[in-house]
Formats: C-alpha cells, structure tokens, sequence
C-alpha cells in the first residue's frame, strides 16, 4: 500500500468515525491531533469529505450540464465510488467487530451472572445441611462458614471457616469448585471433605476424584476413592496415609485425629467450644484419638497422661502447653 494511498485510508477512517461520533466524544480529541499533524492530514480530509457531499448533492449533479464538467464529473465519480466502496468495506468490518466485542462481552457478563448466591455460617453447637437447586449437599461442621455461588459454566464454594462434607451431583458442564485462601479443589461429581486449618488444608475423598491445587507452591494432585492429602503453606501438597472416612465422622458427633500435633488438636476442638483451647510451645509428639464431641472436656484433661503436655485452666479459655 502507497503513502497516499494509507493516508487515504486514514481519511476515510477517520470520515466514517467522526459522521457517528458524539460532540463531546473522546476520540474527537484524537481525530483533531491527528488533523494538525500535517497539512496533508486536512487535506485529504477535506478533499474526501468534499467529494462525498458532492456525489450526494442531487443540485450539483442538475447543475452538470456543460460537457467538460459532465466529464470532470465522470472522472471524479470513478475515484469517489472507490472511496466510497472502500469506505462501505471498512465501515461494514468495523460494525463486524465491534459487534463481536459487544457480543463477546455480554457472553461473558452472562456466563459470570451467578444464577444462586448464599452464605452460610454455624455456630459452636451447630451443623448444618444445606441442598442446593442441581441436588448437590454440604455439610457445614460447627464454627464454619462458606459462600456459594452457581454460575453457567461453574459451580463455586468460598470455604472461609472450618469444616465441610460435599457431596456433588455430577455435571460435565460445570465443574465444582472450593476454594480456600491457599487450595483449590475442583470435581464433576463426588463426595468429598474439605477441613480449613490453620496451617494446612486437609482434602479427603470418600468416593470419585477431585484435583487439589495448591496455590502457593504451584503443585497439583489428583485424589480417589479413600484417599487423603494436605495442602501446607507455601509448601507442596502432601499426600497422607490415613483413612478418608476418619475425616467424615464429624457428622455422627466423633472427632478423630490421626497423628495430630497439639496446635491442630487446640484448633478443632475449640469449634466445639464457646471459648477457645489454645496450644502453646513447641509439640514433640503426635496424638491419634476418636472421642465424642460431648466427651471434649474429659479428653483435655487426659491429655497429659498420654503426651508430654500439662493443660492450663485459665480464666476465658484452657491451654494446651507443650513441656521441653
């Protein structure tokens, strides 16, 4: 393409744009500085935006009786239905893909308008079952809470608390997603637990197959039947030899732990308190037990006959002390 062929081009553009342009439009700003770059900015400008009038002006083609001007107006006829079909081109390109964005953007702002929204919390003493409109179920352990929202392309569960059971009605068109600050686990349809703590979240499967992403260290693993991982801080995921169903007794009223160390063992049972167990020092060993809820207070105080730990009575709150 010649120089003036593209600053012909431009002309047209630029024509095309200022004929639908709003007064107080910010690209009349553009196309200003544009015309006072050159003076051969104005006048082709000038030229083309004359030659449109003038094959639109039914007066001036009356007027056309002298035969040289029939003839000049021949010549110049031939160039201005070029620019013109030219113009036409760009102008339909430009309705094209401008409807197309417009089109891409209300696809996305439709599949991004969640079609259910909630929230859920529970108290120290509750737990709670929610059903959702495609079927699916979760169980929210004491002291938890979630956001959820359904969209068209995916299902999405913001764990921010706690603890949760999921089990997921399948559906190829809209994986399920939970998400904590640190994992991320995406299924089709399964039965799965998902427990929040405070240095590690733990993902285990009762039956189907889930993706565990960590989001600090990048690291992936897939999960099946009875099988369990944690999600440490800015380490990668771990995969742990434990039994998944452990993870789901919560919902008969027990508590398992399987080689826990005092901080994760302060932590779980303080959702079943109205006041917190606090852990403090440095833990030397692991604890495995299977209590009842309702037999919390008794195992604390047996704590210290079956760990190197003495349990403090404070005034809002018991600790769990590591000895050195």
């Amino acid at each position: 393409m010649s120089k003036q062929t593209k600053l012909r081009t431009t002309a047209a553009r630029w024509f095309i744009r200022m004929q639908e342009a709003e007064p107080d439009a910010p690209e009349r700003t553009q196309f200003e500085a544009w015309l006072l770059q050159s003076p051969l900015h104005q006048q082709e400008y000038a030229s083309f935006s004359q030659s449109w009038d003038d094959i639109d002006s039914i007066a001036e083609l009356k007027a056309m009786v002298h035969a040289k001007e029939v003839a000049h107006f021949i010549g110049k006829d031939k160039r201005v239905k070029k620019v013109k079909n030219a113009a036409a081109v760009l102008s339909t390109c430009l309705v094209m893909l401008v409807g197309g964005l417009v089109g891409q953007q209300q696809y996305k702002e439709w599949q991004t308008s969640p079609t259910l929204q909630l929230a859920a919390q529970t108290t120290a003493s509750q737990l709670t079952t929610k059903t959702f409109e495609d079927g699916t179920q979760v169980t929210l352990n004491a002291t938890s809470s979630m956001d959820v929202a359904y969209y068209r392309h995916q299902r999405h569960v913001q764990l921010n608390q706690g603890e949760a059971i999921f089990e997921v009605t399948k559906d190829t068109q809209r994986p399920f997603i939970v998400e904590t600050d640190t994992a991320k686990i995406t299924v089709l349809g399964t039965r799965f637990a998902v427990n929040k703590l405070d240095n590690f979240v733990r993902v285990s499967v009762d039956h189907g197959q889930v993706r565990v992403e960590s989001k600090d260290s990048l690291s992936t693993v897939l999960l099946g039947n009875g099988q369990v991982a944690e999600v440490p801080k800015h380490q990668p995921i771990q995969r742990k030899n434990t039994q998944a169903n452990d993870y789901f007794k919560f919902v008969d009223g027990l508590i398992v732990f399987n080689q826990s160390d005092i901080y994760e063992i302060a932590e779980v049972l303080s959702r079943y308190r109205a006041t917190k167990v606090i852990a403090q020092g440095t833990p030397h060993e692991k604890i495995s037990a299977i209590i009842e809820v309702k037999d919390m207070e008794v195992f604390i105080d047996t704590l210290p006959k079956i760990a190197n730990v003495k349990v403090v009575n404070a005034a809002t709150q018991r600790v769990i002390q590591a000895k050195e």
